[in-house]
This record gives C-alpha cells, sequence and structure tokens, in this order.
C-alpha cells in the first residue's frame, strides 16, 4: 500500500490553454481517459468519474504536452532555465525518461516519431532573443545523453510550432507568424528548405500563421492562418539549380475565425478554430464531416482516440460517403475539455450524445479564493468580476455570476455560518450577498481604496475591512426601525501613522472568550479595536496602539507580512488564557505577540524556501488534540508547520504548488485540504493533509530534538561551527567563575549554564550582533516561559536554551552588507553613487539609535584599523561596500570593491 505523504496533491482544477497539444486522448479498449497539462503539472483523468492521476516534476508552466501513436507514452516539457523534459508511462504515471535543461531557456514545441523512437523537440526563444532557436532529435530507446541531432534555426521571427510527418518520420515542419520552414533529416545530415514569407508570395493578404500539419499523404502540408485560412504547401519540388523546395499550391477558407489546431488524422485533414468547430476534409480538402455545436468555446487543441469505431456514420447514400474516425477530445482557450463521439455526426440521439463535457475551465486572472465553512465547496473570483462556484468532490462548476467588470474583486470572505459572502473591491466596494445565489444585501464604499483583508466576527454580525492605504473600517449588522436590523459603516481609522498599507487583520474570539480585532501595519505596530457597543454615533473606537518591536525600539525591525490568531502554547498551562498572535515577517522570522501585556513572548525562525510568509491559517489535528498552521508565500511555495513554532526545521515542510504568484490559500471546512489558487497560470490545486502523516513526518524523532541536533542539521555534522559553539560556552562558564573569585578547576563547579548577561557576547563570537532591543526580547521570552511555569525569570541559561535563542533570532538569510546598504540608504546615501559623507556617518554612530560615545567609537577603530583618529582612517565620502567590506572585514557580496581602510603611515 502506498505511503500517505503528510501534504499530497489530491485534485487539480484548470486547463493550460496556453498552446496548441494541451489535450491528449490516452484512452484505451478498458476505459476512456484524456492527459492536459494544468499549470506545472499533467493530469490524466477518466471520463466516467473523474477520477485523477497527477504526474508530478515540473517546477515550471508546462508548455508543451503530447503522446506516441500507440498512447503508451507522454511527452511534456517545460520553459525557463531551469527546465524539464520527461517521458512518462500513461497506464501507470511514472516517469521512465527525463533531460534536464534540454536546451538553454527550455522547450516550445515537440512530438514522438510515429514508431515511438525519437522525440523531436523545438527549444523556445530566450527572453530577448539573445539566442538561435534549436530543433533536438533524441533516441528515447537508450538511456539520456546528448541529442542525436541538433540543427539551428534561421535567425529571425520566433517559431513556436513543430510538426512532424508520420508517414515519414525524416520531414518536420515548423512556422512562425510569417515564415514557414521544412526539414529533412537523414543520417548523416540536415536538409532545410523555408518557404518565403507571405508578403513575398501571396498575392493578398493572409493572416498571420498559427499552426501547421502534414497531410495524410504525407506529401504534402498545410498552415492554418488567424484569418480562418490554411495555406496548403505542395510536394517537394526542384528548382534549375536541383535545389528542393516547396510552394504555396492555394489559399483555402475553412473558418471565419482564427485556426488554432490542424492534424491528420486517418484519412482526413482535421482543423479547429476560435469559432468552436472542428471539420473534417479530406485530401482534396473538401469537407467531409464536421462538428459544430460542441459548445466547448474556442478551440485550442483536439485529439484522437487509437480506438476506431466498429461503426462509421453516413454522410450520404452511398458507401464512399460513410465517415469514419475514432472518438476526440477538444481543449478550448476557456479551459473547457469536451469528449466527441465522432459516430453521431449528423445523427446524434438523447442515447448517445454527440459530446460530453469532462471538464469545466477555471477563471482567468484569479484575484481571490474562499473556502465555504461548513460545505465542500470553494469561490474563486477573476478578472472582468467573474464569480465561481466549485464542487470539491465532483468538480462540478456550480454557479457562475458577473458582476461589474470594471472593479476586479481584490478580496472575499464567508461569516463563520456560512450564510454571508462578502466581496472586495479594487475601488473599496464592499458587496454583501447571501451565500449561493449571490442575491445582494447591502453596499458599502467607506474608502476609495482596494481592499486587501476582511475577515467576520465569530458572531457574523461585524465585518471588519482593510485597506491598501492602511485604513481599518468596520461594517456590523445594527438594530434599526421596528426592532429590525440592517447592515451599515461603523466607522473608518488609520491608526497606523508609519505604515503606507497593512500587514495584517484578525477578528475573532480570544480564548477568554471576547471578541477581539486587531490588525497589523507595516510600520510593525499592531491596533486593537473596541467591538461591543457598537453603533454609528459613536464610530470605531482604537483601544490600543504598541509597537511589535517594544517601547524602547530603535527601529521597527524588518516589515511584518502576515497575521492570524495563534492556538495557545501546549507547554505553557498557565497561559492558556492569554491572546496570543502569531506574526510572519520579511526576515522569515514568525513571532508569538501577548496582546494582553503587548509583549513579543517567543521568536522562531520560519520556513526558508519560497521566500517569506504573505497567508497562514491555523488548524487542528482530526488525529490528536495537536495544532498545525498552514503557510502560503507570495512566490510558488505553501506548506504545513507544527505547533508550538521552535524553529527546527524538522517540524515544518513546503512544496512547489504554483509556478508564479500565489494568489490565494485557504483550508475547507473540515480542516483536512488546503485550497491554493495561481495567480496567473489558470489553476486551482486541492491539497489532502493528513493528520497522521504529519504526526510521523513532523513529531517523532524531531520533537526529540535538541537545539544542538537541529544545529547539526544545518550545518552538517563535522562543521567546526558546533565546536566553536560548545567552546565559547565553557569559555563563558570559565569567565563566569572567574569573576566570581572561583578556581575553575574546583570539581564540579561547573553547573553547565552562563548568566544571561553572557548572551549578547556568545551571540557576537559566533558571529551575529544582537542589537540591545533583540536582547530584549530574548530575556522577555525566556520571562514570559517561567511565569507561565510558576517561576522567576531565570538568571542563567544553559547551553540547550542559548542555542535555541541563537538559532532562531540570528538572521535568516540577509547577508551583513546588505543590512549596511539599507543603513547607509536610510542615512540619506546618495541614490547615485551611495555615497555618504564622512561627518554624516560620524554623526549617525554617535547620535542614533544605540549610539557611541567618542570613547567608543575611538576605540572600535583603534580595533579595527590600529588608528585612533577617525578623520585619517575614513575617507570624505564612504560607501556601504566600504564600510561593511573595507572596514568590518565582511565578505564583499555586492558588485562594487571596497576601498581598503586601514591606519594611515
Amino acid at each position: 500500500m502506498a505511503t500517505m505523504q503528510a501534504v499530497e496533491l489530491q485534485s487539480v482544477f484548470g486547463l493550460s490553454d496556453a498552446f496548441s497539444a494541451g489535450v491528449l486522448d490516452v484512452s484505451d479498449d478498458k476505459q476512456k481517459r484524456v492527459c492536459y497539462a494544468a499549470s506545472h503539472m499533467v493530469v490524466i483523468s477518466s471520463h466516467e468519474d473523474s477520477r485523477q492521476t497527477i504526474l508530478q516534476g515540473h517546477c515550471q508552466p508546462i508548455s508543451c504536452l503530447t503522446a506516441s501513436a500507440d498512447k503508451s507514452v507522454i511527452a511534456s516539457a517545460d520553459c525557463g532555465y531551469d527546465s524539464l523534459m520527461v517521458l512518462w508511462d500513461a497506464q501507470t504515471g511514472n516517469p521512465f525518461w527525463s533531460v534536464r535543461k534540454p536546451h538553454t531557456y527550455g522547450v516550445q514545441s515537440m512530438q514522438l516519431s510515429s514508431d515511438g523512437r525519437h522525440l523531436v523537440a523545438m527549444s523556445a526563444l530566450t527572453p530577448g532573443g539573445a539566442l538561435q532557436q534549436i530543433i533536438s532529435i533524441w533516441d528515447i530507446s537508450k538511456p539520456v545523453q546528448a541529442p542525436r541531432f541538433i540543427a539551428m534555426i534561421p535567425a529571425g521571427e520566433q517559431k513556436f510550432c513543430l510538426h512532424l510527418n508520420q508517414i515519414n518520420n525524416a520531414e518536420l515542419i515548423t512556422n512562425g507568424k510569417g515564415h514557414v520552414c521544412f526539414w529533412n533529416v537523414t543520417e548523416t545530415s540536415v536538409f532545410l528548405g523555408t518557404s518565403p514569407t507571405r508578403a513575398m508570395q501571396f498575392k493578398r493578404t493572409t493572416g498571420d500563421f498559427t499552426t501547421s500539419s502534414y497531410l495524410p499523404d504525407g506529401a504534402q502540408a498545410a498552415t492554418g492562418s488567424y484569418s480562418g485560412e490554411i495555406v496548403l504547401w505542395s510536394p517537394w519540388l526542384v528548382d534549375a539549380e536541383g535545389k528542393r523546395y516547396r510552394k504555396a499550391a492555394k489559399i483555402i477558407q475553412i473558418h471565419n475565425r482564427p485556426v488554432h489546431a490542424l492534424s491528420a488524422v486517418d484519412r482526413f485533414l482535421v482543423s479547429g478554430a476560435d469559432d468552436g468547430h472542428i471539420r473534417f476534409f479530406d485530401c482534396k480538402l473538401r469537407l467531409v464531416a464536421w462538428f459544430e455545436d460542441l459548445e466547448a468555446g474556442p478551440v485550442r487543441s483536439f485529439s484522437f482516440s487509437k480506438v476506431h469505431p466498429s461503426q462509421p456514420a453516413s454522410t450520404g447514400s452511398s458507401e464512399t460517403d460513410l465517415f469514419s474516425a475514432p472518438d476526440f477530445v477538444v481543449g478550448s482557450t476557456t479551459g473547457n475539455i469536451v469528449a466527441v463521439n465522432s459516430q453521431t455526426f449528423e445523427h446524434p440521439s438523447n442515447d448517445q450524445p454527440s459530446h460530453r463535457l469532462l471538464a469545466q475551465g477555471i477563471v482567468h486572472g484569479t484575484t481571490a479564493i474562499a473556502t465555504h465553512p461548513t460545505k465542500p465547496v470553494f469561490i474563486i473570483a477573476g478578472q472582468g468580476g467573474v464569480l465561481q462556484t466549485w464542487d470539491l468532490l465532483s468538480h462540478a462548476l456550480l454557479q457562475t455570476h458577473q458582476l461589474s467588470s470594471s472593479t476586479p474583486i481584490t478580496c472575499m470572505a464567508f461569516s463563520h455560518d456560512g450564510t454571508i459572502l462578502a466581496l472586495g473591491g479594487a475601488l473599496g466596494m464592499v458587496r454583501l450577498c447571501k451565500e449561493g445565489d449571490c442575491e445582494h444585501i447591502a453596499d458599502f464604499r467607506p474608502v476609495k481604496q482596494a481592499i486587501v483583508y476582511m475577515d467576520f466576527s465569530s458572531s457574523g454580525r461585524q465585518l471588519a475591512l482593510g485597506f491598501k492605504d492602511g485604513s481599518v473600517a468596520m461594517v456590523a449588522s445594527l438594530p434599526w426601525r421596528g426592532g429590525q436590523t440592517r447592515w451599515d459603516v461603523v466607522g473608518v481609522l488609520r491608526p497606523h501613522p508609519g505604515a503606507t498599507t497593512l500587514a495584517g487583520l484578525a477578528f475573532g474570539e480570544a480564548p477568554s472568550g471576547v471578541t477581539k480585532l486587531f490588525s497589523l501595519g507595516k510600520d510593525s505596530s499592531i491596533a486593537e479595536y473596541e467591538t461591543d457597543k457598537l453603533s454609528v454615533a459613536r464610530g470605531l473606537r482604537l483601544m490600543s496602539l504598541h509597537s511589535l518591536a517594544g517601547p524602547t525600539a530603535v527601529t521597527a525591525g524588518p516589515s511584518p507580512t502576515a497575521l492570524t490568531f495563534a492556538p495557545p502554547l501546549p507547554y505553557f498551562a498557565q497561559s492558556s488564557a492569554d491572546t496570543l498572535l502569531l506574526v510572519a515577517d520579511e526576515a522569515h522570522k514568525l513571532r508569538i505577540y501577548n496582546a494582553d501585556t503587548h509583549t513579543c513572548v517567543s521568536t522562531a525562525v520560519g520556513p526558508l524556501h519560497g521566500g517569506y510568509i504573505t497567508s497562514c491559517r491555523v488548524f487542528r489535528s482530526l488525529s490528536a488534540d495537536t495544532f498545525y498552521v498552514a503557510y502560503s508565500t507570495a512566490h510558488q511555495v505553501v506548506g504545513v508547520m507544527a505547533w508550538p513554532l521552535d524553529g527546527n526545521p524538522s517540524k515544518s515542510m513546503g512544496l512547489i504548488a504554483h509556478p508564479g504568484k500565489v494568489a490565494g490559500m485557504n483550508l475547507t471546512h473540515d480542516g483536512c485540504k488546503m485550497v491554493t489558487a495561481g495567480a496567473d497560470d489558470g489553476s486551482i490545486m486541492i491539497w489532502q493533509m493528513d493528520s497522521e502523516a504529519l504526526e510521523a513526518s513532523m513529531g517523532g524523532r524531531s520533537q526529540q530534538q535538541s537545539p544542538m541536533q537541529v544545529l547539526v542539521d544545518i550545518e552538517g555534522p563535522g562543521s567546526s561551527f558546533q565546536q566553536d559553539a560548545i567552546d565559547y560556552f565553557c569559555h563563558a562558564q570559565l569567565a563566569g567563575q572567574d569573576s566570581l573569585g572561583l578556581d575553575a578547576k574546583t570539581p564540579n563547579l561547573l553547573e553547565g549554564k552562563v548568566s544571561v548577561e553572557q548572551i549578547m557576547s556568545l551571540c557576537q563570537a559566533l558571529g551575529y550582533f544582537p542589537a540591545d532591543e533583540e536582547l530584549s526580547l530574548m530575556l522577555e521570552e525566556l520571562a514570559y516561559q517561567a511565569a507561565s511555569r510558576q517561576q522567576r525569570p531565570p538568571t542563567h541559561v544553559d547551553l540547550q536554551q542559548f542555542l535555541a535563542l541563537y538559532l532562531n533570532y540570528r538572521p535568516a538569510m540577509q547577508e551583513p552588507s546588505d543590512e549596511v546598504s539599507q543603513a547607509f540608504a536610510a542615512l540619506g546615501a546618495d541614490p547615485a553613487t551611495g555615497m555618504l559623507s564622512r561627518d554624516d556617518l560620524v554623526t549617525a554612530l554617535t547620535t542614533y539609535g544605540e549610539s557611541l560615545s567618542h570613547e567608543e567609537l575611538v576605540s572600535c577603530m583603534h580595533t579595527l584599523t590600529g588608528s585612533q583618529e577617525v578623520l585619517d582612517v575614513l575617507p570624505a565620502d564612504v560607501t556601504a561596500v566600504d564600510f561593511a567590506c573595507g572596514l568590518l572585514g565582511f565578505e564583499n557580496g555586492l558588485d562594487s570593491e571596497p576601498i581598503e581602510i586601514s591606519a594611515r603611515a
């Protein structure tokens, strides 16, 4: 039996419509199945029950998808500098052949040969077009080595279509918008014949070329266009000099809209266009059959089954008019997939309909997502004000609503009972509507700014709104005439003076049972608001405003990025009633803030993959009384962390959910699934979170790991850093005993602890230079832990306690030179040169923040340079590189070279 993963992709909604081979019919005699690309996933779905087999491995959007003639092999590839080309077993879904970086920027188009031995690929154009495109031919019957053939495509316009001649695999055709190339590959050479551009050859204007295909006989070829025409290319001709070439034999109008799909099937050339029609032509390009009521939308791709029908359809009275073709599937630009029964041509019936909708498309440009709190349903908003309601279990599109196309929806929220849906717009418009039919309840526009956060109270009678400019508003269901109630705006505040926007909003019940509302500004200020006795006359009132960094902090610190209520800390039983908030920031730190005492009681380093956290949701394990935190980053990654947070990387996991920006993340009503939306990839991913697997992967060993073992995992076994940490700690113990006048050789005097006053020196010895405020936060954390156990604040810490503080408070990723660059910019360094005058630098060092006295500055300069004269050592103008590398001795992580700063002779 397969092992269940802690977080496993369960299903995918959406279809990639960016290329002309987006759907494949991989049916066989036993079952009907369709294969398609959805973002960076390949999905094989059953016609009958929509059960999905998801092929994972790509990290970037899939750019091309093809299958072998017998449909036993599926090939996929993507575009980008870290591209991948993979062959999959269509029955098992397992990969058996792959090439990493087959071309510099990935693969634009590819196709498998009819004998299944070769894969022909055309490279994607690099950004800016610096490199020519390449055609490569790979022998897939052998282990991956180098391509068998490589040929350069003539410089000029980008080629985006490649089609292989299935009758003669030595021939292939490529085309761009205005140029077509014909290729002939032999054992020793590659022959190229090009057609003139449209402007040179055609006597009348045609639309840009879209796609190409060989005709069933393999001798002629056709190219589709945006004008709905196809250009028929002649067989090979020979000119007076003996050179082979092809010419345009004729131009035929076959559709009234752009033709995006062409392919030869049996004795037919088949076309699909933006008019939604599929048409079959014989070898003389006479129309034989057509399917025009598919209701799929503009056709982007189609694919035929390898199973032929037993009973042909009639197109006339004679036997020669019998139409016989395999069943096929159609993919559209709207993301729909339709299965078509070819035998029903001209004779559909209720018992045997001509087509069947297999999948429906996700609205383009997802801007917001919300999951229903009591049902397996989610809603997404997309470009043009479109709302879609989807069933998680059946994959069915339940409803579509068209709202104002001029006001994009930026966020959504359900009331806790799921009866009310709130929609927030880019221009500050708020709409409350009933769940299900979206029947209008009320509209508001308290602030003319985009709404970035919204959250209902647990009662569902109040709704808090956070705006892009940092404003916070509340609307509530208030008493009205005749004992009725109506929704109205209570008030608007802008409580965060130093914030240009918000980082989060949290509205809910504290462990004490009191409803509380908090907002978090980008300036690290946390505001709390009154939530009782609400009225329009009283307005929205501010209860408190405090800095997350503390009242004595010199700077606000890293900008916060996410806010949510935190569950109780399980090992602090006495503090289970405290109102705790979980705050994430740009420095990859996760802080637990006690909103009752206005102190930061815990700091842990967060996951370091995928950028900083932008959204987090707390959920409870079903198998044990354990909490977890689901999170998403701004780019690609989502994951889960075990609670309580302690910085142990073994207690968190992350995976690439989308190849680009993550538009939203929510949990389902049962807390067992995570729903994520890609902003630009047209897909929704459903991730199953297994409680037992979570316990197994994040519990067990990780719960038994000491901070020293975590350090071993991070730095690697045998690292000198571990021994340095032990040596410095022992030295601090000895220094502490010396200060007490004790003999270090006296037995049993080393108790394994050092004074908390030595934490700063130990951190500095290990390369981390905390500010005084950071040291205060460490001591507050130690004091909170002690108070929660009804103990006094500790005066000493052991090695494991110190390492836990060090690992969680030290910078997670940022280089010291980067910090210096930011500081120089804040002090007014010239934006163009990065120069800061020596006088301004000395003034800053001796005046601002944790300032140095003149004596301390002289002492530091003497230690660093050997000179006690600041003016003699520093040049008149200093850059961040000069200061960080030339003076402080950091490694140069910047572009420019530092000036060597030392004592003058």
